[in-house]
């Protein structure tokens, strides 16, 4: 739960909702915050002792879980194993950490095991949780937006975000579209177009928005048993989904445009910027373009899905 302080409503009337992010620093009160909601999501970490201390509420498999996955992947939060009580060393990393990726990178962890746990039947009260996992989960995402820190945990992932009414309008619904298991693969790509972003890998973030938003076409027409071959690029899928009759519009001037930019918006931004070999002087892809693939794959992608959500409902 986010208790609203004097200061921080006087901040809010003040610079009003915040519309520009930072993406490099955690400050130590974001820090801190995140760390309490963790303890509050997935309980405390009991200590063994001389007496019987079974029938205490405690998250210690959670703990352990989370510290083997730090232990292992995260060399730097070695330096903190002195400390034995895991859940204080965890928040002492979190707190201590410096490179703002390594301090993602655990928050990240942290929030898959918030994710993982399973609050039914009296769960949160063994763990000594105060509050359910999906409500720690959002309470972390809204402390990155208070904090105006880019960053939300969405789809088993800490992704970067760039404008909060992108992210709500065409990110967000593109994502919650892509559960669904038909889309499995497409969800896999989208995914890693976010995090070769959020890790500067530009050129590597355009190639695989690419690859999800082919995925999705071949998804939709392998639950439809339309033929395609193997090698098909995003434009010839398109022109098969077209014929096959995935969108209901009719087919004047104006939708034959639309369904033309479908076809060359983001295959050309891949085969300009990401997939062909440049030789010796390779192409710069900034970091608008490849927010750009994002942004327009995330369009296309919920603006497929909701066509075919729209064919099978006729």
């Amino acid at each position: 739960m986010i208790f609203e302080t004097f200061s921080f409503r006087k901040r809010r009337e003040t610079h009003g909702e915040p519309d520009v992010y930072s993406y490099d620093v955690a400050p130590e009160h974001l820090r801190h915050q995140i760390c309490m909601t963790f303890c509050e999501g997935i309980g405390h970490f009991e200590m063994p002792s001389a007496y019987s201390w079974d029938h205490v509420p405690n998250a210690n498999k959670q703990w352990e879980t989370i510290d083997k996955i730090c232990r292992k992947e995260l060399y730097s939060y070695l330096q903190y194993t002195r400390e034995s009580n895991l859940l204080q060393r965890f928040y002492n990393y979190i707190m201590g950490i410096k490179n703002i990726d390594e301090f993602l990178s655990a928050v990240e962890i942290g929030c898959i095991m918030l994710a993982a746990v399973k609050d039914d039947y009296g769960a949160k009260d063994a763990r000594g949780a105060e509050q359910r996992g999906d409500h720690a989960l959002e309470e972390i995402n809204q402390r990155f937006e208070q904090h105006a820190i880019g960053y939300r945990f969405e789809n088993m992932r800490l992704i970067r975000v760039d404008s909060k009414l992108t992210h709500a309008e065409i990110i967000k619904p593109a994502l919650k579209l892509l559960t669904a298991p038909l889309f499995a693969k497409a969800n896999d790509e989208f995914m890693t177009t976010h995090s070769h972003y959020r890790m500067g890998n530009h050129k590597d973030c355009v190639t695989a928005a690419n690859r999800a938003f082919e995925c999705m076409l071949k998804a939709i027409c392998d639950a439809e048993s339309w033929d395609y071959t193997k090698g098909d690029r995003a434009a010839d899928l398109v022109t098969k989904v077209t014929t096959n009759g995935l969108f209901t519009h009719e087919f004047d001037k104006s939708f034959s445009a639309y369904v033309a930019m479908l076809k060359a918006g983001l295959p050309t931004v891949r085969n300009d910027a990401g997939a062909h070999g440049e030789g010796t002087a390779a192409v710069a892809v900034t970091p608008q373009i490849a927010r750009y693939a994002i942004n327009l794959t995330a369009t296309n992608i919920l603006f497929l899905g909701e066509s075919y959500m729209a064919l099978k409902g006729r």
